[in-house]
């Protein structure tokens, strides 16, 4: 089980990354694991990329947040100039730095319970025995 979620830096410049919006399977077995019902909480991905990958991003770079059910945080523009057309694969995608950054993973639930409002995590609760 991974300790660390990694933020690649290249998924701020495509419609797809970040798996897509999907929640990872690094952080559902992160919750499995600890007994955490990942059901009962968002995965905070924009809150991620914004308190951790953003800042560490060498280039001076813009983000928008998208309403959308694919990748909903991404890179407008990289030193002035518009990505949009790069989140499609449409114009070649440039590189970011640094690559990647990783974030704890218990900081990752952190994040999850403050966006829920809560000081504690939603536990799994155990399968009922049938008679």
């Amino acid at each position: 089980m991974a300790e660390n979620l990694t933020l690649f830096s290249s998924c701020l410049l495509s419609k797809w990354g970040f798996n897509d919006g999907d929640d990872p399977d690094d952080w559902l077995d992160y919750c499995e694991a600890h007994g955490v019902d990942y059901n009962a909480l968002d995965f905070p991905l924009v809150c991620l990329v914004r308190t951790h990958l953003l800042p560490r991003i060498e280039q001076a770079v813009t983000a928008v947040d998208i309403e959308t059910s694919h990748n909903p945080i991404r890179i407008e523009t990289v030193n002035g100039v518009d990505m949009r057309e790069v989140w499609y694969g449409r114009a070649p995608e440039l590189t970011l730095t640094p690559e990647y950054v990783d974030v704890p993973m218990a900081d990752v639930l952190r994040l999850a319970l403050a966006e829920a409002g809560l000081t504690k995590p939603p536990r799994l609760t155990p399968p009922v025995a049938l008679s």
